[in-house]
């Protein structure tokens, strides 16, 4: 069969379909990855075939993010699903606005090539838009605990005129099916039709090197500091949120590494003796040896740490990251300081909570069995080729080689 995967200029909203994407091609099955020009070389790193479909819109991120940031700043605490709610159809304008602007292209993509199914993330609206015209399933792939979902109630609005403009009544954004990497403990408890899938690393492609694998004398713990810069810009208050963090780990008996990018390491100065910076290196390579990370709270971040059996600290800001780091919190398996509450004295006495008590890492490992257990990746295909024949859209057989 022939298999759309749909996703935008984000690396983070790539990487978690690249397992799956990969378990098509090993099966026989034609795969491309529809996206703007500026995911093209995450794609090919990948190893699997792009096409690009639409435009930028980087006067649109730039709008729809100062927007979001500026709502942020008029609440009292850390974003609340029910602040996300109030937005109404606000709360998904840049989703829209990307679908807007490469539905066409998609469209007439699809037509020609015929796919059989769209994968697609679930912030990318271009994808089940397409399956419904094009009459075929769509498989929603999320990043780890469905997050996304609490959005659903205000999509239909937000989507009415795009509907209505390509031709095809109001559809579901939740698809025909959801792929579901997260482990069950963890996830939400919504009415949606999940495929269970056993998360599997991809950070991207990466050098391991040798180090990476001699475990220290001393806990070390992993500080995504890029992926923190991107959160918060290159601004004084980022530099401000750096030298707090910084500052709760100095003089602790810990080996911090620091990834970061080149737009970070003017905030990481100056640096104390127990930092070490690091050009970025996928997560997964560094894990095995690792005792604790600190982070954002992205859900690529939060799978990976929970695979490798690992707690973690998250620091986050935007609504999906409080909404990943409390229910992470609840599980044990790690816990949460808001943006706003970063200090050096909180940051030191969470690190050192988190390293003493074993309770978090026993739950990190508990989370680890649960991921270990679901379906692999080759077995959600079966099933999808399943949904392909019984939906009719296409004869299976027909596009698959034979194994």
């Amino acid at each position: 069969m022939r298999v759309l995967v749909a996703t935008w200029a984000w690396r983070s909203h790539l990487q978690p379909m690249v397992p799956l994407s990969w378990a098509l091609r090993a099966a026989g099955h034609e795969v491309i990855v529809a996206s703007t020009e500026g995911l093209v070389p995450a794609i090919r790193d990948a190893g699997l075939p792009a096409v690009v479909l639409g435009q930028e819109r980087p006067d649109v991120m730039r709008q729809m993010t100062g927007y979001y940031f500026d709502w942020l700043a008029t609440l009292s605490g850390p974003a609340t699903v029910e602040d996300v709610r109030k937005l109404g159809p606000h709360a998904v304008a840049m989703y829209r606005a990307m679908a807007e602007a490469t539905i066409d292209d998609t469209l007439r993509f699809a037509r020609t090539w015929r796919p059989d199914l769209v994968v697609y993330d679930p912030t990318t609206f271009v994808g089940p838009l397409t399956a419904a015209a094009m009459n075929v399933p769509a498989a929603r792939h999320i990043w780890g605990m469905d997050y996304t979902s609490v959005t659903r109630e205000c999509e239909p609005e937000a989507l009415g005129e795009l509907c209505a403009r390509i031709g095809i009544a109001p559809m579901d954004t939740l698809g025909t099916v959801t792929v579901d990497p997260c482990p069950p403990s963890l996830q939400t408890e919504l009415d949606v039709a999940r495929l269970p899938m056993r998360f599997v690393p991809y950070n991207g492609p990466g050098v391991l090197q040798p180090w990476h694998l001699e475990r220290p004398t001393r806990p070390r713990i992993v500080l995504l500091a890029s992926s923190i810069t991107g959160l918060h810009g290159e601004t004084d208050a980022a530099g401000e949120f750096f030298a707090a963090v910084l500052r709760g780990l100095a003089g602790l008996n810990v080996e911090v590494l620091a990834i970061a990018g080149d737009r970070t390491h003017a905030f990481l100065e100056p640096l104390p003796a127990n930092v070490r910076v690091i050009d970025p290196t996928p997560l997964h390579l560094l894990l095995p040896t690792c005792d604790l990370v600190i982070h954002q709270g992205g859900g690529g971040t939060v799978m990976t740490s929970l695979a490798h059996g690992v707690p973690q600290l998250l620091l986050p800001m935007s609504v999906d990251h409080v909404w990943n780091a409390r229910r992470l919190t609840r599980s044990g398996a790690g816990s949460w300081l808001s943006a706003e509450s970063v200090t050096a004295e909180a940051v030191r006495g969470h690190v050192e909570r988190l390293l003493d008590d074993r309770a978090h890492r026993e739950q990190a490992l508990r989370l680890r069995a649960e991921m270990a257990a679901q379906p692999s990746a080759a077995r959600v295909v079966d099933s999808l080729e399943r949904l392909v024949a019984e939906s009719g859209a296409s004869d299976t057989g027909s596009r698959r080689l034979h194994r």
